[in-house]
Parts: structure tokens; C-alpha cells; sequence
């Protein structure tokens, strides 16, 4: 089994890219499956947004979304801080680790602050592949404009993220990415990439 990490600015499409890859690959005989570390930051926090707030942490709403993704960034950072980032990663890692298909796809790296942090743990713990996303969509005039970071921890990371990326994936915002001949190639060169990391893993 190896781990694929998907990292980028919120809204740049990494769960878009999550399930174009496991369709790709199940058509190629592999099983994979979507991880996240926000899974367990949700998980805490969850009672307390809905009674508290009256709000759903698991929405999809990108209006509601924006409604507490500080208060999640702020608990998920206080945590990382008492852990030197390791809170959320050893959660995960053991939720993986009972895994036994061929790719584990986390869908929301974020963070390369601490000496172990998400991108170490990828690339050097799991042996994984960093895929990094960048998203533009082009204006009335042509003009290409990329999506910016969410927060302060996004735009202080995300060019650490890019450059230690194994992969990276500039890719336009369109109306089916399921149809788009470009953003077709890229899954399908990506796919390739994942399925030659298999077959060279012990």
C-alpha cells in the first residue's frame, strides 16, 4: 500500500482530484480509498458546532463552510502546537494503517512547519508521493487569476508545499472537469505516476 498526499490552497479541487484519480485507477485494476486529517479535527468539533452554533461541520456549502473554517484552523493549530504538528498525523496514521487496499489518498496536506510535520511524514515516513494543486480560472478579459490562499496558515505554507511536491498541477477552473480533454490528461498522467510508485514499492 503506498500513501499519495494531495496538497493545496482551499477550493484549488484536491477532492476533485481525489475522485478523478480513484476512478482512474479502479478502471486499472487498483483499489484506493480518500483519507482525511480534517476527519478527526471534524470529529471533535462536531457536537459543539452543532449545539452550540446550530452548524454542520461536514457540509459541503462553501458559504457555510466559511462560517467557522477559523475556529477549525485555530483548534487544529492548537493542537498541532502542543504536538510539534504531530496530533492530527498520528491519528490518521493509525487509522491507515488498518488499510489493506493498494493507495491511501490523503486529500488535504496542508502543513510543512515543524520538522515532522505532513509533508515529512508523506515523503519520508510513508514513502508516499506529494501531489500539489494550483487552480485559475480566466477572466472576461483572459486575464488568469489563481485561487488565493484561505488563511494565513495556507499562504505561509503552500509554497514550501509546492516546492517539496513530487507533483505539481496547475489546472483551470471549468464547467465539467469529467469532459475537459486537459484536465482528462493530467488525471491520466498522474494515474501513471501513482501506478509506477506501486509497482516500485516493496
Amino acid at each position: 500500500m503506498i500513501v499519495v498526499g494531495i496538497s493545496g490552497v482551499a477550493r484549488s479541487g484536491k477532492n476533485l482530484l481525489c475522485e478523478l484519480l480513484m476512478q482512474n485507477l479502479y478502471l486499472e485494476g487498483y483499489t484506493s480509498k480518500p483519507f482525511a486529517l480534517a476527519a478527526d479535527l471534524k470529529n471533535d468539533c462536531d457536537e459543539f458546532l452543532y449545539k452550540k452554533c446550530d452548524l454542520n461541520v461536514w457540509t459541503d456549502l462553501t458559504e457555510d463552510k466559511t462560517q467557522f473554517r477559523e475556529f477549525l484552523v485555530w483548534y487544529g493549530d492548537l493542537k498541532r502546537k502542543q504536538t510539534n504538528g504531530r496530533y492530527w498525523i498520528d491519528k490518521l496514521d493509525r487509522r491507515i494503517s488498518t488499510y489493506e487496499g493498494d493507495v491511501a489518498i490523503v486529500t488535504d496536506v496542508r502543513y510543512d512547519h515543524y520538522d515532522k510535520d505532513e509533508v515529512h511524514w508523506i515523503k519520508k515516513e510513508k514513502q508516499g508521493l506529494l501531489i500539489h494543486l494550483k487552480r485559475f480560472k480566466r477572466d472576461d478579459i483572459n486575464f488568469i487569476q489563481y485561487t488565493k490562499p484561505a488563511n494565513t496558515h495556507e499562504n505561509l505554507n503552500d509554497s514550501s508545499l509546492y516546492k517539496k511536491a513530487d507533483i505539481n498541477i496547475t489546472w483551470e477552473t471549468v464547467k465539467d472537469p469529467r469532459k475537459n480533454d486537459v484536465i482528462i490528461d493530467i488525471v491520466n498522467d498522474t494515474t501513471q505516476k501513482i501506478i509506477q510508485k506501486i509497482k516500485n514499492s516493496p
